[in-house]
């Protein structure tokens, strides 16, 4: 789902961040879900392999998806295993019970709600009993996800932690965990200044993404 981070329609270039020293120190966070997955785990929009790369690091047997050809192009000439096509028809292809995890990240808000269901259902269908779905979106609580997740044309709706939460029990998931993704920062200075403006925003500015954890 994600573009080349030279695009305009790049989420990681409009909403989040375009960094990706800083990307890759933040997402070393979500490592903790996906370790001693029970199979491969497929990232659903891999973009340029940050992710993928961090996976093959720590030993974390994975593959990604992504529905652009530039960034499958560029993720493979990394030697990261990736494959070109859009995630519902590609996961429609996979057998019941097949895979040790997903993590999908910036992919949801850029669905029509009968996609993410479908997206959720079907996530649910080809995972093994004790693996896990990671879905990072934009925070709707945060001040910030307002105008800058409109400037995504791509964007059809944020999904708000109840909602996701509902739809991922509906489906079959449990213990399902959720919680905010503190925004990076890229200095100290930086740091200091953001925890500043939170305080100021009584709470409801750089709250971070949105987080949701789920078992099979």
């Amino acid at each position: 789902m994600c573009a080349d981070n030279k695009s305009y329609l790049d989420t990681g270039l409009l909403y989040a961040w375009s960094d990706d020293d800083l990307r890759e120190q933040h997402q070393k966070r979500y490592l903790k879900h996906l370790r001693n997955a029970p199979g491969k785990v497929l990232e659903i929009g891999s973009g340029r392999g940050v992710m993928l790369r961090l996976m093959k690091e720590a030993g974390i047997p994975a593959y990604g998806l992504d529905s652009f050809e530039d960034t499958v192009v560029y993720c493979k000439g990394k030697g990261l295993d990736v494959v070109l096509g859009d995630a519902l028809s590609h996961l429609a292809t996979l057998p019941a019970a097949s895979l040790g995890g997903i993590f999908c990240a910036h992919v949801i808000e850029h669905m029509q709600p009968e996609q993410a269901i479908e997206l959720i259902r079907e996530s649910h269908r080809v995972l093994k009993p004790g693996s896990r779905m990671v879905i990072i979106t934009p925070n709707p609580k945060d001040l910030r996800t307002g105008e800058r997740f409109w400037l995504d044309i791509t964007h059809v709706r944020p999904y708000p932690e109840k909602l996701l939460v509902v739809l991922m029990k509906r489906e079959g998931f449990s213990d399902i965990k959720s919680y905010e993704d503190g925004e990076p920062a890229r200095n100290i200075f930086e740091k200091c200044a953001k925890a500043f403006l939170k305080i100021w925003f009584m709470g409801f500015m750089f709250r971070g993404d949105l987080v949701v954890v789920a078992n099979r």
